[in-house]
């Protein structure tokens, strides 16, 4: 009967969509590559020039700096003030950095020290104020 044909041609085509492979779009899921883990490090010295240099996820603002020829002290003395987007971006500074700070003589509400601010895929941009304690020169 002409129904039970339009049954089997119906039968037929699912079978056949269901042994064919699916067609993936690019748009159904992504491949992390490397510009997913890039962001971006503005660096600004007391005479107010920038330089904003890429880094990658999981770098701290130290070792940026370093790679870069920022001066920015020693690990213990890395004082930086951010933004206050960029801070309020970033997590607040855990206990260890909190006491570092503390022994500091200028802090800022937004200061950091750099060998603990960890760069994160989701602050794509973090503006450091490097302090005036310091004679700094940005390239």
């Amino acid at each position: 009967t002409m129904l039970g044909r339009t049954a089997i041609r119906a039968s037929q085509a699912l079978t056949r969509a269901a042994l064919r492979p699916a067609a993936v779009s690019a748009r159904s899921f992504s491949v992390p590559t490397t510009a997913d883990k890039v962001v971006h490090v503005t660096f600004v010295n007391v005479n107010g020039e920038r330089l904003r240099v890429p880094a990658m996820v999981g770098q701290t603002v130290y070792e940026v700096a370093i790679d870069n020829e920022v001066e920015i002290g020693d690990m213990m003395t890395c004082h930086v003030v951010l933004s206050p987007e960029s801070y309020s971006a970033h997590p607040k500074p855990m206990r260890e950095e909190a006491e570092l700070l503390g022994k500091m003589e200028e802090v800022a509400d937004t200061s950091r020290m750099a060998s603990f601010l960890s760069l994160s895929p989701e602050v794509k941009e973090t503006y450091v104020a490097l302090t005036s304690y310091r004679a700094v020169y940005v390239p």
